[in-house]
C-alpha cells in the first residue's frame, strides 16, 4: 500500500472552506462542514495480481508525491473550483496516463445513495469539464463513471 500527501482543493477565494485536522476519534459528520480539509492522503493499495488503484478524493496535489506511482486505474475527485493549474494534464502526467480514470468526489455525498447520483446542474458542470479535460489530455484514457454500489472489475 502507497500513502501519499495529497492536498485538498482550494475554494474560488484561493482558500479551505473548513480548515483543521481531527486528533481523535469524532462523531459521526452530519454534513460536510464536519469534516476538515487538513492532513489529507492519497491511497495506492497493492492486490497481488490485480490492477493497481489510486484514489485521490480531494483535487490537489504535489507532483513530486505522485512519482512513480503509475496506477492501471486512477480514481481522481472532480475539482470545484478552477484555481488549481492545470489541474488534470499535470495530476494526469505526474501518474503516467492511468489506463482507467474513475471520476469521484462530483456528486452530492449529503443525499441518500441513489442511481443516478444526485447532482446539481454546477457539479453536473464540474463533471463535464473534467472528463473533457481527461478526454483532451489522454484520449485513449478510458473513463468509467460509476454508479453507487455497484461492483467494478478492472
Amino acid at each position: 500500500m502507497a500513502v501519499v500527501a495529497s492536498l485538498h482543493s482550494r475554494n474560488a477565494s484561493y482558500s479551505m472552506a473548513f480548515p483543521g485536522v481531527r486528533t481523535a476519534l469524532p462523531p459521526r459528520p452530519a454534513t460536510i462542514a464536519d469534516l476538515p480539509e487538513g492532513d489529507t492522503l492519497a491511497y495506492q493499495p497493492t492486490v497481488q495480481g490485480g490492477p493497481s488503484v489510486f484514489f485521490m478524493g480531494a483535487s490537489d496535489f504535489g507532483e513530486r508525491d505522485l512519482g512513480g506511482l503509475a496506477p492501471d486505474v486512477a480514481m481522481l475527485a472532480v475539482p470545484s473550483t478552477d484555481v488549481t493549474h492545470d489541474y488534470v494534464p499535470r495530476l494526469l502526467s505526474a501518474l503516467d496516463k492511468p489506463a482507467t480514470v474513475v471520476p469521484v468526489h462530483w456528486d452530492n455525498f449529503e443525499t441518500a445513495l441513489t442511481n443516478p447520483p444526485v447532482t446539481t446542474p454546477n457539479d453536473r458542470a464540474r463533471l463535464d469539464l473534467f472528463v473533457d479535460a481527461v478526454r483532451r489530455f489522454a484520449p485513449r484514457t478510458r473513463i468509467l463513471l460509476p454508479e453507487y454500489l455497484t461492483p467494478y472489475r478492472f
